[in-house]
C-alpha cells in the first residue's frame, strides 16, 4: 500500500452508500475507468467452503493492492466455491484475471469490512502463470506485457492440446477398428428388429385407421346435433326477423329489439382520433409502454414504468390477472386508466359477499318466465362480442369478498382452454324451440283475428284486446278461463322474446376480452385458494403515497413525448393471442432453475408447483422480452406473481434437519440472491428478494407463521 493512499477507519465509512464506497476505492487504487480489474492466484481455502484470490494486483499498473483500512485487512476477494471448482478443475491453484464488485451487504456486515470485495461471476479469465516482475517493467508497459504472457501461455497450451488430440485420435482409430465387427453384428440385430417393428407398425396403422373412422363418425354425429340445435335458434330468429313489423305493431318487442333484429344495428362508440400501435409505433412494445406511461401522467395518474410493462405483458398472456393491495392503492384505477390509454372499455363488476355459484357470475335461465336472467358480467361479455375490434377489460372488483373457488372456478376452468376461445353454454337450445312454437301459434291466432276484424281498425295490441269479439275468440282458442289474463300472457311472451333476442343460448369467450380481478386482504375477505393461485398471476400494489413521484415524473420526461392526448390503438391480436403455452423443455435454463427450486424448496415447504406453472412462466418470459431484455427481471416478476403468493404455512414445522422458516431464511434466500444477481438494481417494491426478506421478518415477529399476504 502506497504512503500516499488515504486510510479509513471502519466506523468512518460504514454508513456510506455503495457508490461512495466505490469512489473511495477508485481513488485509493488509482482506478479511472470505473471498473476494478485485477489478476492473481485463485486457491481454495482450507475449509473447502470458499475460494479466494491471493497476490492481488491491478491489470493496468500491475500494482499490489489491499483494503485502505487502518486495521489491516488483506485483499483476498472471495468467489463462490462451486464456481471456483469449475475454474480450477484438477489444479490446486491457477492465475486468473477478473473484475471485482462489492460483496452483498450482509457479507460486508458479517466481516466488519465495508470494502469487502467479491469476484463478478462470468468475468474470470484463466492466465495459468504470469511471470511478471514489477521492478523490471514500466507501469506503462504492464498491460501489454500481461497480454503477451497470456498469448504465450495460450499458444503453449494449444500446442499441448494438439499433441494430446493426435494421440487420442490414433487410439480412437484402433478402438473403432476393434469395434467394427461387433457393430456389424449389432446392425444385423437391428435389421431384424426393424422388420418386426415394421410389421407391428403396419398393424398399428390399421388399428388407428379403424379408430379414426369411429372417431370421425362420432364427431360427425356430434356436429349434426350441434347444427340441429343451432338451426332451431336460427329458425326462431329468422321467424322473429320476418315478423318484426308485426311483433312491434302488437308490442311483443320494443324499438331497440326491433332495430337489432331488422337492421342488425351494433352499438357504436364515439369515434375518437387515436395513434396506431402498428403504423405509428412499428409494433414496438417498449415505446408503447413509454407512451402509455406518459399518457397516464397527462391524466394526472402516475405509475412506475415497471407496473405498465408488467401489466401489459400479463394482458398479453390471456391469463387471469389478480391485482392485490390495500384499498386506495390504484388497482381499479389501473384497469380503467389503461383501458382508456389503449382505446378500450373497462367494465367494473362489484363482487357481492353472497355469491356462491357460477349463476351469480353468469346468471341463469328462469323456466317460469322462460327467460335467461343475465348479470352485468354476462352483459359485458355480450357487448364485447358485438364490438370485436375494441379491447374489453372486465374487472371483478374485490373478487375475494366471496369465495372465488365457489363462483368463479367453473368459468376459470373454461379459460384454461388455450387452443381456441372457450364456449359457455347458458341454457338449452331446446328452450328456444319451445318459445318458437308458442310464438308461432300466438302470431297465427292474432293474424287471423286481425284479418277477420280489420274493419274495426285493429292497429295495436290494446285495440285488439279491447275488441270483445277478438278477446272472446282468443280466450276460446287458447283455452283461457274468464280469470286468465291475455294481457299477462302478452307480457310473458314479450319477456321470452326479449330474452332470446338479447341473450344467446351459448356464447364464445370473445378474443377481445381480458379478465382482471382486484383483491384486498383483511379480516372481511377470503384468502385465495391454491386452485386459483395456480391459474392466476398476482400483481401486488403498494400505496401510491409511498411512490417517488419526482423520480417517476423525471423518468417520463426523459421519453420526450410531447403530444400524449391521443390513446394508442392496438389491434386485438397485438394485445395477445390465446394459444398453447410453450412446451416444457428439460434443457431450458428457466426450466432447470425452477426444477431445482421445486426439489430444494417448494416441495419440502409444501408449496404446490406443477408443470403448468413452468409453462406459464415460459410464456411470460417470451412476452416480457418484447418490452424488456432483462431476463433476470422477468424471472423476478414470475416469482412474485406465481411463487411467493403461495407462501402461507407454519414456519415452525420441520423440513429435514431444520424448520421451514430457517430453510427459506438461511438456504433459499441466498439461493434466490444468486439466481437474481442484479436484485440490488431492482426497486424494493418490485423485488422478489426484498419480498422474501419481508416475509421472513414478518414470520419472525409472528411466532414463525409464514404468510405472504400478512
Amino acid at each position: 500500500m502506497n504512503a500516499t493512499e488515504t486510510i479509513y477507519h471502519v466506523d468512518e465509512i460504514k454508513n456510506l452508500s455503495d457508490r461512495e464506497l466505490y469512489q473511495r476505492l477508485y481513488e485509493s487504487w488509482n482506478i479511472t475507468n470505473g471498473e476494478i480489474k485485477i489478476w492473481g492466484r485463485l486457491k481454495l481455502r482450507n475449509d473447502g467452503r470458499w475460494a479466494s484470490i491471493e497476490e492481488v494486483r491491478t491489470t493496468t499498473e500491475n500494482r499490489e493492492i489491499n483494503y485502505p483500512l487502518d486495521e489491516y485487512i488483506k485483499l483476498d476477494p472471495y468467489i463462490y466455491v462451486e464456481y471456483a471448482k469449475q475454474i480450477l478443475g484438477d489444479n490446486q491453484s491457477i492465475f486468473i484475471k477478473c473484475s471485482l464488485s462489492l460483496s452483498p451487504e450482509r457479507e460486508r456486515i458479517r466481516h466488519n469490512n465495508p470494502f469487502q470485495m467479491a469476484v463478478k461471476i462470468g468475468s474470470v479469465e484463466i492466465l495459468e502463470s504470469i511471470p511478471i516482475n514489477k521492478n523490471d517493467i514500466l507501469e506503462s508497459d504492464c498491460e501489454s506485457y500481461i497480454a503477451k504472457a497470456i498469448y504465450n501461455f495460450e499458444l503453449s497450451k494449444l500446442t499441448k492440446d494438439i499433441v494430446k488430440k493426435e494421440i487420442a485420435l490414433q487410439e480412437s482409430l484402433k478402438s473403432l477398428e476393434a469395434k467394427k465387427t461387433q457393430e456389424d453384428i449389432e446392425i444385423n440385430k437391428l435389421a431384424k428388429q426393424k422388420s418386426i417393428l415394421e410389421e407391428n407398425s403396419s398393424q398399428l396403422k390399421s388399428d388407428i385407421d379403424i379408430q379414426n373412422k369411429k372417431l370421425i363418425t362420432a364427431i360427425d354425429q356430434h356436429e349434426k346435433e350441434i347444427q340441429k340445435m343451432s338451426k332451431k335458434i336460427e329458425k326462431l330468429k329468422s321467424y322473429i326477423a320476418e315478423k318484426a313489423i308485426f311483433l312491434k305493431k302488437f308490442e311483443f318487442i320494443d324499438d331497440d329489439d326491433f332495430d337489432e333484429i331488422s337492421i342488425n344495428i351494433v352499438p357504436e362508440f364515439n369515434k375518437i382520433e387515436t395513434l396506431s400501435f402498428s403504423s405509428d409505433f412499428n409494433l414496438d412494445y417498449k415505446q408503447a409502454v413509454f407512451y402509455i406511461q406518459s399518457y397516464l401522467k397527462n391524466m394526472d395518474i402516475l405509475y412506475p414504468r415497471h407496473i405498465i410493462e408488467n401489466y401489459l405483458t400479463l394482458i398479453r398472456t390471456n391469463d387471469l390477472i389478480i391485482l392485490a393491495g390495500d384499498s386506495g392503492s390504484g388497482k381499479t384505477n389501473l384497469v380503467q386508466s389503461f383501458a382508456k390509454a389503449v382505446g378500450g372499455v373497462a367494465k367494473i363488476i362489484p363482487v357481492k359477499p353472497n355469491w356462491t355459484s357460477s349463476e351469480d357470475l353468469l346468471g341463469y335461465y328462469n323456466p317460469l318466465e322462460k327467460k335467461y336472467l343475465a348479470t352485468p358480467f354476462l352483459e359485458a361479455l355480450i357487448e364485447a362480442q358485438n364490438n370485436p375490434d375494441i379491447p374489453y377489460f372486465i374487472c371483478l372488483d374485490e373478487m375475494n369478498l366471496a369465495r372465488v373457488e365457489f363462483y368463479f372456478a367453473d368459468f376459470l376452468s373454461k379459460l384454461e382452454s388455450r387452443d381456441s376461445n372457450p364456449e359457455i353454454q347458458l341454457y338449452s337450445d331446446d328452450e328456444s324451440a319451445h318459445i318458437f312454437s308458442e310464438l308461432k301459434a300466438v302470431v297465427t291466432v292474432i293474424s287471423e283475428a286481425e284479418k277477420k276484424h280489420s274493419q274495426d281498425g285493429i292497429i295495436d295490441f290494446i285495440k285488439l284486446v279491447q275488441n270483445e269479439n277478438i278477446n272472446s275468440e282468443m280466450k276460446r282458442i287458447f283455452g283461457f278461463s274468464e280469470k286468465d289474463s291475455i294481457i299477462k300472457y302478452h307480457g310473458d311472451i314479450r319477456r321470452m322474446l326479449s330474452g332470446v333476442i338479447r341473450t344467446p343460448s351459448k356464447i364464445k369467450m370473445p378474443a377481445n376480452v381480458r379478465i382482471i380481478g382486484t383483491v384486498n386482504i383483511d379480516e372481511t375477505t377470503h384468502y385465495l385458494s391454491p386452485k386459483i393461485l395456480d391459474r392466476a398471476h398476482i400483481m401486488k400494489f403498494k400505496s401510491p403515497l409511498l411512490s417517488d413521484w419526482q423520480s417517476i415524473s423525471s423518468e417520463i420526461e426523459s421519453y420526450g413525448f410531447e403530444n400524449v392526448s391521443k390513446s394508442l390503438h392496438f389491434d386485438i391480436n397485438d394485445l395477445g393471442i390465446r394459444e398453447a403455452y410453450p412446451r416444457f423443455d428439460n434443457e431450458d435454463k428457466f426450466c432447470q432453475i425452477f426444477i431445482d427450486l421445486n426439489k430444494e424448496f417448494f416441495s419440502p415447504l409444501g408449496v404446490e408447483f406443477g408443470m403448468r406453472t413452468i409453462r406459464q412462466g415460459l410464456n411470460y418470459l417470451k412476452l416480457f422480452s418484447d418490452l424488456n431484455e432483462n431476463n433476470e427481471q422477468a424471472i423476478n416478476n414470475f416469482i412474485i406473481h406465481k411463487i411467493l403468493p403461495k407462501f402461507t404455512f407454519d414456519g415452525n414445522k420441520q423440513s429435514g434437519n431444520q424448520n421451514k422458516l430457517d430453510l427459506i431464511d438461511k438456504v433459499m434466500l441466498p439461493k434466490l440472491e444468486n439466481i437474481i444477481r442484479t436484485h440490488n438494481l431492482i426497486t424494493d417494491e418490485f423485488s422478489s428478494v426484498v419480498a422474501l426478506k419481508n416475509i421472513i421478518a414478518n414470520a419472525r415477529a409472528n411466532d414463525g407463521v409464514v404468510n405472504y399476504w400478512a
